[in-house]
């Protein structure tokens, strides 16, 4: 039945999973961005400075210690953008977790009962943790997530397909 509780929770991850994909999307976008910016501020600041270093050979050692600050402060600048993303990122996987967390166990309860609460939660935990682990490169976090939505959609889906 298109209208009942299991189209309801297949709505539900749908609108998870795309929100995920658009959140992940938008994550790689501005990361590419930031790391970009990062290049072509570094860049100016050191064409900059090496044009006034060959125009006037005189103080050029001064010359370089000067435009030397700016040049420091533009890649302190990009660190601290990537940090900012990598932080904006583990937010949007946390968030994801949570969401699968109740997702598995829900679908784990129907599917296996005889599990009792703290094997289920072992087994989802095992699945959950790489996801907000910040030393899982984030490739491989998204691939999890996008996975595992994936499985969660399916089963889902399921009660849909067999009505």
């Amino acid at each position: 039945m298109i209208g009942g509780e299991p189209a309801a929770r297949a709505r539900s991850v749908a609108r998870a999973f795309h929100v995920c994909l658009r959140g992940l999307e938008s994550k790689s976008w501005s990361r590419a961005a930031s790391r970009w910016g990062a290049v072509l501020g570094t860049g100016a600041v050191g064409s900059v400075s090496l044009t006034e270093m060959v125009d006037k050979r005189e103080g050029a050692l001064h010359r370089l210690l000067q435009s030397g600050v700016p040049a420091m402060l533009e890649v302190g600048s990009a660190l601290k953008s990537a940090e900012a993303w990598e932080v904006e990122a583990r937010l949007l996987y946390d968030e994801l977790a949570w969401d699968l967390y109740d997702e598995l166990w829900d679908v784990s309860a129907s599917v296996r009962p005889e599990l009792s609460p703290s094997d289920r939660r072992e087994q989802i935990e095992l699945l959950l943790d790489p996801l907000i682990d910040p030393a899982v490169p984030d490739a491989e976090r998204a691939a999890l997530a996008v996975n595992v939505l994936r499985a969660v959609l399916a089963a889902r889906l399921v009660p849909l397909l067999e009505g």
